[in-house]
């Protein structure tokens, strides 16, 4: 590959990664309390389902606006359940993570977004604020196997983004 476009690549994966965290800090909240009525009643009837619910809400507009920036999530933000990971925490504070890979509406991949997701498995609550993180990985068996780690590589990738200034 040509370096400019690992470049640019890399630099792409990475701003988009830090604006979907800002995206997520500034309306999980907001979107949390706006859908808990309806959040409480799956949880009563589905347990987990309703965290899967409440992603879906609240990356629903960001999957629109990557969309109309020239940009594919496959699969859907945040990921799909069957191919996300869950052994982290005690059960009151678990995390689930999940990935798609990021495509240039060309097909050319950019790269892959890790999603952090916490939740409670004893009542219906989220202890902490989601998170992502951007890998350069797009083979989905070494992107599994990134994201089964302890401490995922791009860990510090993420940190180095969120100190970006607008």
């Amino acid at each position: 590959m040509n370096p400019l476009i690992e470049v640019y690549n890399g630099n792409t994966i990475k701003m988009l990664c830090h604006y979907i965290q800002q995206y997520i800090d500034r309306n999980s909240q907001s979107v949390w309390e706006k859908l808990l009525p309806e959040t409480e009643g799956i949880f009563v009837r589905g347990g987990d389902s309703a965290y899967g619910f409440f992603c879906l809400k609240l990356f629903e507009p960001l999957v629109k606006e990557i969309f109309a920036a020239g940009f594919v999530s496959h699969p859907i933000l945040p990921g799909a359940f069957p191919q996300s990971v869950e052994h982290w925490g005690p059960w009151e504070d678990r995390e689930r993570r999940f990935w798609s890979v990021i495509r240039q509406d060309n097909g050319q991949p950019i790269g892959t977004l890790v999603f952090r997701i916490y939740h409670d498995h004893t009542r219906l609550r989220l202890p902490r604020t989601p998170q992502v993180y951007a890998i350069s990985e797009i083979d989905p068996t070494l992107i599994s196997k990134i994201v089964a780690m302890d401490e995922p590589a791009g860990k510090s990738e993420m940190e180095g983004v969120s100190d970006y200034e607008d």
